[in-house]
């Protein structure tokens, strides 16, 4: 099976791996196990993985010249909102983090595929994204409906 996704070589395979620990830990939900500590590390590994996606914005809103002011204080004001939700997320119970976070993910999808356009990213960046965020998104559904 070939995934449709042309993106650069590291940027799929790193971006996939990422998917292991979401896929491997709502499994894990699902089977025989200590339930609270398994849902406490998917809730820890998906508040790291949207602060991460949030920092993208810092990252590419600083290396581009051509965003104005106003683009820059969207860009970057948007790139630190991911890391103070999953914050929160993190001190919520279970499974309302979990939740949480599956709310956010997609915001941040459509938050990413804005900046994308508004830098004319390459087009692999938002079909990767999409793929990623689309599994991520499931395995907080399934692992919030499980937890707690």
């Amino acid at each position: 099976m070939t995934l449709n996704v042309a993106a650069r070589r590291p940027a799929r395979v790193l971006g996939l791996a990422g998917l292991i620990p979401f896929v491997a830990l709502t499994v894990a939900l699902y089977a025989e196990g200590p339930r609270d500590r398994i849902a406490l590390a998917q809730l820890a590994y998906g508040a790291t993985i949207v602060s991460f996606i949030g920092a993208l914005h810092w990252g590419l809103a600083m290396r581009e010249r051509k965003l104005d002011e106003t683009a820059q204080w969207r860009a970057l004001g948007w790139g630190v909102v991911p890391s103070l939700v999953a914050w929160c997320a993190l001190l919520l119970p279970l499974p309302a983090g979990l939740w949480l976070l599956a709310a956010l993910v997609p915001v941040c999808g459509w938050m990413d595929a804005r900046l994308s356009r508004e830098l004319s990213l390459e087009s692999w960046f938002m079909r990767l994204r999409t793929l990623l965020s689309g599994a991520v998104t499931l395995c907080l559904v399934l692992s919030a409906r499980v937890a707690g």
